[in-house]
């Protein structure tokens, strides 16, 4: 078979699709639209948990619209878009150290005690401005450790 059987082969493939698709409902065609704009979020979410598991879902969401959608804006729409989406991931750390304090029962001033800092309201201070590095390290430890203590409690057969 020659190139030329290939291309017509694979318009006459096209063209049955195409009337196929022409005759399903459009419930069914959102459906099949959905399911491939899915496939496409779960697969970049997945590759960037595969680097960083403790990835923010603001920076996940970043990602994806620079990965589908940066050539649809203009330079300085894209440019806010990411400085908005860097002060969402932000605003998530803080939480995520916020649950992290409640879960372990510390106040600001227990922290300062622990780190020798000079008192509660700086260490408040520091974590509402911008959450330090070392902070987001000690958030990841302690979710990692509590999510071996969930798996591992899993695992444990009930007697």
């Amino acid at each position: 078979m020659d190139y030329s059987e290939n291309v017509k082969a694979s318009l006459a493939s096209d063209f049955a699709y195409a009337k196929w698709y022409a005759k399903q409902s459009d419930e069914r065609k959102s459906g099949m639209i959905l399911s491939g704009y899915r496939f496409v979020v779960d697969n970049i979410r997945n590759a960037i948990l595969d680097k960083n598991p403790f990835s923010t879902k603001a920076y996940i969401k970043s990602k994806f619209i620079e990965y589908t959608q940066k050539e649809d804006y203009s330079e300085a729409t894209f440019a806010f878009i990411q400085e908005k989406m860097k002060e969402r991931s932000e605003k998530e750390w803080q939480d995520r150290f916020k649950a992290m304090k409640k879960a372990l029962g510390w106040s600001y001033e227990q922290m300062a005690l622990y780190m020798e800092a000079k008192n509660g309201a700086s260490v408040k201070a520091s974590v509402n401005r911008q959450l330090p590095a070392f902070a987001k390290l000690a958030v990841c430890v302690f979710e990692e450790m509590n999510r071996k203590k969930e798996e591992s409690q899993s695992k444990e057969v009930p007697k």
